[in-house]
C-alpha cells in the first residue's frame, strides 16, 4: 500500500509511467487514481494523471488536472507547460499572468525557466503575438541546447557514411532477403512533419495496430551489424552476407509479433528509421514505408517550438543546427529515392490538409488494405497518443498551420537563410 510515504507515492509514479511506456494506458491511469485516493493533494500524481489523460485524448479533463497539481504547488513549472499543450489561450487571463508570475521567479538558465518558457511561447503564439511568443521560445531552446551534446560535425559524418555504403553498386550487388511478412508499416521523416496525424490515420483502420515509436529496429540491427563489427559500423556492411539482413529482419519480426500478436498490421513510428531505408528493403522487402513530408520552414519552427522529452532531436535547439539537419535529411530522402525508387511513398502533409478524402484513399490503397470509413474520422479512435502532437491529433484537420511560420518574419531569417 501507498500509505503515507512519499516513497510509495514516487513507486506507484514509476509503475504507472512504465505502463505507459508499455502502451497500456488504461491501467496507468487506474494505478494514478488508486494513489491519488489515498493522496488526492499530490501534486505530482495529479500532473501524471494529466499526461495520462492527455495521451488519451481526454483534454478537458486534463488540463483539469493540471490545474489542480497547479493549486498544490503554483511553481510546478512542468505543470504549466502541459496545460499549454491541452488548452488554446483565448486571452491575458489570469492564468497566464500566473504563469508570467513564475517565469519571473524562475532562476535563469533553470531547467523550470525553460519549461516555463517554451510554455509561454505557445500561449503567445496562440494569442497571435508571434514576437512575444519567439523570444519565449528563443529563450527556452537556448536553456535547453546548453544541456544538450550535440555534435552536429559527426551526425554529418553519419549521413555521409550511409549514402556511400548504401549506394547504387551495393544494391546491384545485395539481393533483399525472402521474408515475405508484410506486418510492419514505417513511418519515417522529421518530426512534426504530420507524422502523428498519418499514424492515427493508418491506426483507425480495423486491421492496423498503431503501435507508436518502436526502437526494435535499431535492436534488431544491433545483433547483426554492430557498432564494434569489422570494417566498423556502417563501412563493414558492405562486407556482409546476404543471410544477415534476412536474419536481422526475422528478429525485427520475432520482437514485433511477440509484442503485437494477432494484428494484420502494425505501424512502427521511429521517425528517424528514414536514415535505415536501406535496411528495412533488405531485411523486410514486403514491409511498407511511409515518408510524411512537410515544408522545411514549416517543420523546422514546429519542432523549435516544442520542448520534446528526453534527449532526442537534440539537433532541434537552435536554428542553425536545426536548417543543417534538415538539410542532411532532406539530401538522404533524395538518396533513397535514386538508388531505391519505388520503396518509399511520400505523403505531404499540404496535400493531405488539402484534400483529406482523396489523400487518405490514395494512402490506404497504397497499403492494400480494403477501405474503410473509420480512417476518415481518425480523430475519433481511441489509442494512446505519446508524441507532442498528443492534443492536434485529436481534432479534425484544419487549413491553420500550413503557412504559420511567415507569421514569425525576419526572427527566422537564420533559419531560412540555411535551409537547403
Amino acid at each position: 500500500t501507498i500509505g503515507r510515504n512519499p516513497f510509495h507515492v514516487r513507486a506507484r509514479i514509476g509503475l504507472a509511467e512504465t505502463l505507459q511506456e508499455a502502451g497500456r494506458l488504461d491501467e496507468a491511469l487506474a494505478v494514478f487514481r488508486e494513489a491519488l485516493a489515498i493522496r488526492p493533494k499530490d501534486a505530482d500524481l495529479l500532473h501524471g494523471l494529466g499526461v495520462g489523460l492527455m495521451e488519451k485524448g481526454s483534454l478537458g479533463e486534463a488540463a483539469e488536472h493540471f490545474r489542480q497539481a497547479l493549486a498544490v504547488d503554483p511553481g510546478m513549472a512542468r505543470a504549466w507547460l502541459m496545460l499549454t499543450q491541452v488548452k488554446r489561450q483565448q486571452e491575458r487571463d489570469a492564468e497566464l499572468a500566473g504563469m508570467e508570475a513564475q517565469h519571473a521567479k524562475a532562476p535563469e538558465g533553470s531547467v523550470a525557466r525553460m519549461q516555463l518558457s517554451f510554455g509561454l511561447g505557445k500561449a503567445n503564439d496562440d494569442l497571435k503575438d508571434y514576437g512575444r511568443a519567439f523570444d519565449y521560445f528563443a529563450e527556452g531552446n537556448a536553456i535547453r541546447r546548453m544541456g544538450i551534446d550535440y555534435d552536429a560535425a559527426k551526425t554529418r559524418a553519419e549521413f555521409e557514411a550511409m549514402k556511400a555504403v548504401f549506394d547504387k553498386p551495393f544494391f546491384d550487388k545485395h539481393r533483399p532477403s525472402g521474408i515475405a511478412d508484410d506486418t510492419p508499416i514505417f513511418v519515417v521523416g522529421m518530426p512534426r512533419s504530420g507524422s502523428t496525424l498519418v499514424e492515427q490515420i493508418i491506426a483507425s483502420h480495423p486491421q492496423v495496430y498503431g503501435a507508436g515509436e518502436l526502437g526494435i529496429l535499431k535492436t534488431a540491427l544491433g545483433k547483426q551489424f554492430p557498432p564494434g563489427m569489422k570494417g566498423g559500423f556502417p563501412w563493414g556492411i558492405a562486407d556482409m552476407p546476404d543471410k544477415a539482413y534476412a536474419e536481422a529482419g526475422q528478429a525485427y519480426l520475432d520482437l514485433l509479433h511477440a509484442r503485437y500478436p494477432g494484428f494484420r498490421h502494425v505501424t512502427d513510428k521511429m521517425l528517424g528509421n528514414f536514415l535505415l531505408v536501406g535496411f528495412i528493403h533488405l531485411m523486410l522487402p514486403k514491409a511498407k514505408v511511409i515518408h510524411c513530408v512537410r515544408d522545411a520552414a514549416a517543420t523546422c519552427l514546429s519542432i523549435y517550438k516544442v520542448h520534446f522529452r528526453g534527449d532526442s532531436h537534440r539537433y532541434g535547439y537552435d536554428l542553425s543546427e536545426l536548417a543543417d539537419f534538415h538539410n542532411l535529411y532532406t539530401d538522404m530522402m533524395a538518396h533513397w529515392r535514386t538508388v531505391l525508387p519505388d520503396v518509399v511513398h511520400d505523403v505531404r502533409y499540404e496535400d493531405f490538409v488539402a484534400d483529406q478524402e482523396g489523400q487518405t484513399r490514395a494512402l490506404i490503397a497504397h497499403l492494400g488494405l480494403p477501405w474503410d470509413d473509420a480512417v476518415l474520422s481518425f480523430h475519433e479512435t481511441d489509442r494512446p497518443v505519446r508524441t507532442a502532437s498528443a492534443a492536434q491529433v485529436r481534432q479534425p484537420m484544419y487549413q491553420g498551420s500550413v503557412d504559420l511560420w511567415k507569421r514569425y518574419g525576419d526572427r527566422l531569417k537564420p533559419l531560412l537563410d540555411r535551409l537547403a
